[in-house]
């Protein structure tokens, strides 16, 4: 029987597969399945596979609230791309944004804006300025420091992405932003007009005809259900969550 070592695992199919599981519903049943074939790289002895599923499992467990095992994640994401001599490609760039994301996510704000500049710093020597992948980067950089307090900051970064989003017609991740922004200056200086416009823009991005009614929406309405309910957006909030339970249960 020949040895495992020196096989690569089928990073594409991995992921088609995970994606048929979240766009279905099956959440839990994504962490077995990326677990699994984590397994398999390190036993192959594929470093870039593996640095891949840690990369897939620190978003997994982020949006499953799974603390430990997210910035155990990170961790083991961050050794590999030092292992590697990675740290100064697009591709590490990427999983700086991700791991920063979970740490943030798991109250590590300064450790994740420390990441957030690493991935901003790759991106500028490597991506153009226009490229969609900064929207994500503002985003996130925004966030942090919103929960910071730096609040001009913050709003400062939301637009920038925005305006990125906008060009790229990223219609849902468009409308996330624009409720972030609405959260922003409810905390910020309650601003009712800016709030109120914010909300409208994000409420007209999920009823764009072009945009898809798919696995995506679903999990985006069901991502910001929470925010339109705290800015006082009741019926807003339970028609996305209507929404989102109708596309999960036809999958």
């Amino acid at each position: 029987m020949s040895s495992p070592v020196g096989k690569k695992i089928s990073l594409p199919e991995v992921i088609a597969v995970s994606d048929e599981l979240f766009n279905a519903g099956k959440s839990s049943l994504v962490g077995e399945h990326l677990r699994s074939w984590l397994q398999k790289a390190q036993e192959y002895g594929d470093k870039s596979g593996e640095l891949s599923l840690w990369n897939e499992l620190m978003g997994h467990y982020r949006m499953s609230g799974e603390r430990s095992k997210g910035i155990d994640a990170v961790r083991k994401g961050i050794a590999l791309i030092e292992e590697l001599h990675l740290e100064q490609s697009v591709s590490a760039g990427t999983i700086f944004l991700n791991a920063a994301t979970v740490l943030h996510a798991f109250g590590e704000f300064d450790e994740a804006f420390l990441l957030y500049g690493k991935c901003r710093q790759v991106y500028e020597k490597h991506i153009a300025p226009d490229d969609g992948r900064f929207a994500g980067l503002y985003n996130n950089m925004a966030a942090v420091l919103t929960d910071k307090g730096a609040y001009k900051e913050a709003e400062k970064c939301y637009l920038e992405a925005l305006t990125l989003l906008k060009e790229k017609n990223n219609v849902l991740d468009s409308a996330v932003t624009c409720l972030n922004l609405a959260q922003l200056y409810k905390r910020w200086n309650e601003d009712e007009e800016m709030i109120s416009v914010m909300v409208a823009c994000a409420w007209d991005y999920f009823n764009t005809p072009e945009c898809r009614r798919d696995g995506y929406y679903a999990h985006t309405c069901t991502k910001c259900v929470s925010g339109f309910e705290a800015l006082g957006f009741e019926e807003m909030a339970s028609e996305l969550a209507s929404r989102a339970k109708e596309i999960y249960e036809r999958s």
